[in-house]
């Protein structure tokens, strides 16, 4: 039998709505041990709630970009009571027409970005308080 363990590409044909489940996929492929760049193929149909998703975790955060396990930080800056998949609902539930849509998905987007730059902010502290230490 053999194993995945070779793999370096992922494709996403049924997007999940919440960061942690698609973060969760990518560390299955960027792993300790693996030596070629991973590469993420996300589909999803034009207008589509995953279109907005995607658009929001691609262009504003670069979630594809990012260490796995900092998006559950960035979201955790959101607040305690915050829920991606609940804010999701709500605004594809509270906007029915395009422009409504992309207002507040673009205005939920801006949060997020808000809150990564509270997580870099105390990275860069972070750095500078305890240097090389930081790492050991």
């Amino acid at each position: 039998m053999s194993n995945l363990q070779f793999a370096n590409a992922i494709v996403n044909y049924d997007l999940p709505w919440n960061p942690m489940k698609i973060e969760q996929r990518i560390g299955r492929l960027h792993r300790i041990g693996q030596t070629q760049d991973v590469f993420i193929v996300n589909f999803c149909i034009a207008n589509s709630i995953e279109e907005y998703i995607l658009t929001v975790l691609h262009d504003k955060i670069n979630m594809f970009e990012l260490v796995v396990g900092e998006i559950e930080t960035i979201l955790g800056n959101m607040g305690d009571e915050f829920d991606f998949e609940d804010m999701v609902i709500d605004l594809w539930l509270a906007n029915s027409h395009k422009d409504e849509l992309d207002n507040a998905f673009d205005s939920f987007g801006g949060q997020l970005l808000d809150a990564k730059h509270s997580y870099q902010k105390v990275i860069v502290f972070d750095e500078n308080l305890f240097g090389d230490d930081l790492e050991a």
